[in-house]
């Protein structure tokens, strides 16, 4: 039995029918492009067409070149080839030659050429050295324009010499009056250097007293600084002494109030015995005192050289007057001093004005004498620069005469009123070659 067909579902029929369609698009696009192909390949207009169109060129080409060559290659053809190089070669030796007779021909036209010229040079050489009665007649004239031409100048130079020669002597004079101004600022300064030079010493002098004082100053006030620690040590000792004195007189009290009570007599046999034992102490350190107080006044009378109590009291009162002189000796010092010092603070000052008040001077002076000096330079150079001028035309005026006095020997004129003119007088032998250079320059003018 066969097996029985299934029903297929919609969506496999869908599935289906979209696979159908899919393969449906693909053969209509194969068939297409084929399609494509055959027009391109197989037309008119393809490039199969175009390439059987270039093989068909190709073929006409190579017919041709074939027959150009079977032309080329015939034996009529190969003559005439021969003829043709046989007379190229024979017109080229006939060019050969004509070309050597060219060349030999020009060679002797450049020589005839050569010689015309040479001969056309001696013509105009042998002409020029002749001089015509024109020629002459011309040269008179031209030396007559360059007599009046260098008179002319010779005018022009004059002039400009006389105002520089006046320019100069006004120079010269200011020059003088400078130099007197000079004179007196020199004089001017130099008392104001001796000035400044006695106003030195003077403060010299005070300087050197000023130093003076304050080294005494300082000798007294060391001096009076020994004399109060000794007169302090002193009262120290005094008062020291004093003390010692003032205990020893209350223990010697007080050893008489104890002597006046035990003084009473007792019956009792070692209690006088000690009393008296007492007694020859008191008695040793009594005259052991009195030993050692007479000790220390001999000690005092050998210091002071006196013998008596009395005039060691008066010679200690006078040494504390003489003290106390001395203090207000130093103290008077002291305050002269204080007022040296505050006049030498004040003569300090004063010279401080006075140096600053001197820089600015110097300055003042420093800066005019730097002027005053760079306006004599500057006149100094320019009379220097008018002098030069002046040698220049100076020399100018040589030249010119000795030309005016070489053109008068050439025209064969007497030159005796001109030099009288104008007192001059030249030597034509130490300038030969300069009148030659005139006289060039003269004719070419």
């Amino acid at each position: 039995m066969r097996p029985e067909k299934k029903e297929l579902t919609e969506d496999d029929k869908f599935e289906h029918h979209l696979q159908q369609e899919a393969e449906l698009g693909r053969l209509a696009r194969t068939y297409t492009i084929l399609d494509r192909n055959r027009n391109q390949f197989g037309g008119p207009s393809g490039k199969l067409a175009k390439t059987r169109r270039v093989l068909d060129i190709f073929r006409r080409e190579q017919r041709n070149i074939l027959t150009d060559l079977a032309v080329a290659s015939a034996d009529a053809r190969k003559k005439e080839d021969e003829r043709r190089s046989k007379m190229l070669a024979q017109l080229l030796e006939e060019y050969d030659t004509v070309d050597e007779e060219i060349k030999v021909q020009k060679a002797h036209l450049n020589e005839i050429d050569d010689q015309t010229k040479m001969v056309k040079k001696k013509v105009l050489d042998i002409s020029s050295k002749q001089i015509t009665d024109e020629q002459m007649h011309q040269r008179v004239i031209k030396g007559e324009k360059t007599v009046h031409t260098l008179e002319n100048k010779l005018e022009m130079q004059i002039k400009k010499f006389c105002a520089i020669s006046a320019r100069n002597v006004k120079l010269r004079e200011e020059i003088q009056h400078l130099l007197i101004e000079r004179t007196e600022f020199n004089k001017i300064w130099d008392k104001l250097i001796n000035n400044l030079c006695i106003g030195k010493k003077f403060m010299l002098d005070l300087i050197e007293q000023a130093t003076i004082a304050y080294d005494q100053r300082e000798e007294w006030v060391s001096k009076l600084q020994f004399l109060r620690s000794k007169a302090h040590n002193d009262l120290l000792a005094h008062i020291q002494d004093m003390r010692v004195m003032q205990r020893k007189r209350d223990n010697d009290e007080k050893l008489q109030q104890f002597f006046a009570i035990k003084g009473q007599k007792r019956v009792m046999r070692d209690l006088e015995e000690k009393k008296i034992e007492r007694r020859q102490q008191n008695r040793e350190q009594l005259d052991e005192q009195l030993e050692r107080y007479f000790s220390i006044m001999e000690e005092i009378k050998t210091f002071t050289g006196t013998e008596t109590i009395g005039e060691i009291a008066k010679q200690f009162l006078d040494q504390e007057e003489v003290n106390f002189g001395m203090f207000q000796y130093v103290n008077f010092l002291n305050k002269e001093m204080e007022e040296i010092s505050d006049e030498l603070g004040t003569l300090h000052n004063e010279i401080d004005e006075q140096k600053q008040l001197h820089m600015t001077r110097e300055g003042q002076q420093g800066n005019r004498l730097e002027e005053l000096n760079q306006e004599f330079e500057t006149v100094e150079k320019k009379a220097n620069d008018k002098t030069q001028e002046l040698r220049n035309v100076e020399q100018k005026l040589t030249t010119i005469m000795t030309g005016i006095v070489y053109l008068f020997k050439m025209f064969r004129c007497k030159n005796d009123p001109l030099i009288q003119l104008l007192d001059v007088k030249c030597s034509l032998r130490s300038i030969l070659g300069l009148l030659d250079r005139v006289e060039d320059s003269s004719l070419d003018y």
